[in-house]
């Protein structure tokens, strides 16, 4: 787990590229503080040199890669391009595997990857039936050699997440990669002056052919509905995203830049009818499933512990990682089982179902407490190392649940998100399943269904008002901005043009689509929902110098396994999940098993907000002149401040302002240099 950067030079002597990527690289750097590499090309021969921050080991090593001095004492060299890395230390923790990285026996092939390959070790294997030899014992060196065998065909046998590129000196082009549902992140700028990749976006800030600008169309979604990268241009103008499952090629000759998709999701589209056996032979698949993709998510040099919510997902792998741990040694987890909770006290803390894991596996419970006091004094700071606002306080949570792992030494937690998008934890998944049943003509299970609602999430008054949402795109566009006014009255307090100008971004079906279960389930997979959950466990994460590791959201074999299951799987009797309840019964405390809310990192953010009212009234006024836009209409804010702050009923309201003054703040910090935010 890494941060990685790099940049092209398109114009001759444009930039000092060196200066660049060391300051690229700096961004970074709480990505990977173990270690620092970089690695820059003039006329085809390659420079290693390394920072402040990489280690003497590096320095002396033997290998071909090894940094022979330092990136600060090399200035106004002609480089045309350069790679840069930030290592966090997690297999082989040896100098072997510094980065950039090239092949013992090809100097050609140059990587700076960020993640894991977690079935780097049968890879090897078959590599090294295939010829290859390797020096070192890291997965980074497996994925260079799987590019040399395999091509771009190489990223169909990777089971793990990462994002990576490749410097092909043969073929004179830069080979990206990103994993299949963007568990690990890449952004890129590509302009008439310069190429340039990184894992974060305030590395790209360092580009000096690019100068930072809001993208007007990310802030409609964001403001009304939390929605961020919908598109690969998310808040900066001008910045990319590579999206999940997509690799591109740069040529250097040419300029060029081609993105392609790699992998497609297939999915199970009948659903036949209900049989108890095939189902038990399924239900022992997923279970299999699940305990194969967690042994594989064992593999590290470093300690391992969990996130823990108390929810179905988390709950699931810490009582399979404690009941593997009982049947063999694992290295990782020699220190026990640890896990992390973010508590609060409100009606919606968690923490009572998690220490029901915790009693029964006897784990090492770390229960961190969070509160509005504490999110005020923390905002800033959260924001800059997520790089875009803040859509809910819920990232909040999740972020101290991370400083809590580093607290106490830890380096890696496994997390159970994407559970719910694999096996249908959502309200608004039930509409997609009902009308798949009324589509084929299912009418005894409909009925059924209809009759169990009360051991689900949803109800009958929920997918009445989904049905009506779904019909209303149907109507004109100026109709359709009555309807929104009179569904989210939030939009009150948008600026008219900005609306009218956005009009065409506005949501008002929601999430409530007319899908068959399984292409509901695929676009929540395939499209921003989980990106976005990723995406803010990754900078949650690394923030803290934490691995995330999610195997509901990367394990190939079981997500593909989940999407092989039909809908009545999924969903039965009423119970979301029900193939994944039945599959770990007498595993997970049965009160667990049995829930049927449907929480997760849950903050009470509107009692927060009221709280704290007027800690957000006052950066509210201190930062409003920063929105030259004029997105709002910052007098009707104020004028309905207090009334808006008044009571819980306004919170569509409230959170809409939430958004809007973590819009602000972000502005401040990468919008407005002269505005700068301390992040003491």
């Amino acid at each position: 787990m890494c941060g990685i950067s790099g940049i092209v030079q398109l114009q001759q002597h444009s930039s000092d590229l060196a200066e660049v990527l060391q300051n690229m690289n700096d961004r970074l750097q709480h990505r990977g503080p173990d270690d620092e590499g970089f690695t820059l090309f003039s006329n085809g021969v390659a420079t290693c040199l390394g920072g402040k921050d990489t280690p003497k080991e590096s320095y002396v090593s033997t290998l071909s890669y090894a940094p022979k001095s330092a990136i600060s004492d090399v200035r106004n060299v002609n480089f045309q391009l350069g790679f840069g890395h930030r290592r966090l230390a997690i297999i082989d923790l040896s100098a072997g595997g510094h980065q950039p990285m090239c092949l013992a026996n090809d100097s050609k092939l140059w990587i700076t990857l960020n993640g894991e390959i977690y079935n780097y070790l049968e890879l090897r294997a078959e590599l090294i039936q295939l010829g290859h030899r390797f020096q070192t014992e890291s997965d980074t060196e497996v994925v260079l050699a799987s590019y040399k065998q395999w091509g771009k065909d190489c990223l169909s046998r990777f089971n793990g997440m990462w994002s990576f590129v490749i410097f092909d000196q043969q073929k004179n082009i830069l080979f990206g990669s990103r994993d299949r549902f963007g568990v690990k992140p890449m952004y890129y700028v590509h302009n008439d002056q310069h190429f340039a990749f990184a894992s974060e976006l305030k590395s790209l800030l360092e580009v000096p052919s690019y100068r930072a600008s809001v993208n007007t169309n990310a802030i409609l979604p964001f403001l009304l509905y939390g929605h961020v990268e919908l598109d690969c241009e998310g808040f900066f103008k001008d910045l990319f995203e590579l999206s999940p499952s997509h690799f591109f090629e740069f040529d250097l000759a040419s300029k060029h830049l081609n993105i392609e998709r790699y992998y497609e999701l297939g999915i199970q589209k009948k659903n036949p009818t209900f049989n108890q056996t095939h189902f038990d032979q399924a239900k022992k698949n997923i279970q299999l499933g699940i305990e194969k993709a967690i042994e594989l998510r064992f593999r590290s040099d470093v300690p391992i512990g969990f996130c823990l919510s108390g929810g179905l997902d988390s709950s699931t792998i810490v009582c399979t990682a404690s009941e593997l741990a009982k049947k063999h040694e694992i290295a990782s987890l020699k220190h026990g089982i640890h896990t992390f909770t973010a508590s609060n006290d409100s009606p919606m803390d968690e923490s009572e179902w998690a220490k029901q894991v915790v009693d029964q596996t006897h784990a090492t419970w770390h229960n961190t407490i969070v509160d509005s006091r504490t999110l005020v004094q923390d905002i800033q700071s959260l924001i800059y190392y997520q790089d875009i606002p803040l859509a809910t306080t819920s990232t909040y949570a999740q972020s101290r649940v991370m400083k809590a792992a580093k607290e106490a030494e830890m380096t890696i937690l496994i997390d159970g998100q994407g559970g719910d998008e694999l096996f249908a934890g959502y309200q608004s998944f039930y509409y997609s399943y009902f009308h798949q049943l009324i589509k084929s003509f299912s009418w005894l299970s409909l009925w059924k269904e209809g009759r169990s609602l009360a051991n689900s999430p949803s109800s009958l008054k929920a997918l009445l008002m989904a049905k009506m949402k779904s019909h209303l795109t149907f109507f004109p566009s100026g109709i359709q901005r009555l309807f929104s006014l009179r569904l989210k009255p939030e939009t009150s307090y948008l600026n008219p043009d900005f609306l009218k100008n956005q009009q065409s971004q506005l949501n008002l079906v929601g999430d409530f689509k007319s899908d068959s279960l399984n292409d509901r389930l695929k676009a929540y997979c395939t499209e921003h929902y989980l990106k976005g959950l990723l995406r803010w466990e990754d900078r949650c994460s690394m923030q803290y110098s934490i691995e995330s590791r999610t195997p509901f959201s990367d394990d190939i074999d079981l997500i593909e396994l989940a999407f092989q299951m039909p809908a009545n799987y999924k969903i039965r009797h009423g119970w979301s999940k029900y193939i994944l309840r039945e599959s770990i019964r007498g595993l997970v405390p049965e009160s667990i098993r049995l829930r049927k809310d449907k929480k997760g990192f849950s903050i009470p953010q509107n009692q927060w907000l009221m709280e704290q009212e007027s800690a957000f009234f006052t950066l509210f006024q201190e930062l409003k002149a920063l929105d030259t836009h004029e997105f709002v209409l910052k007098s009707k804010i104020e004028e309905d401040w207090k009334f808006i702050f008044s009571d819980v009923r306004h919170a569509k309201r409230q959170d809409l302002i939430f958004r809007y003054v973590c819009y602000l703040i972000w502005l401040k910090q990468f919008i407005s240099p002269s505005e700068e935010v301390s992040l003491a």
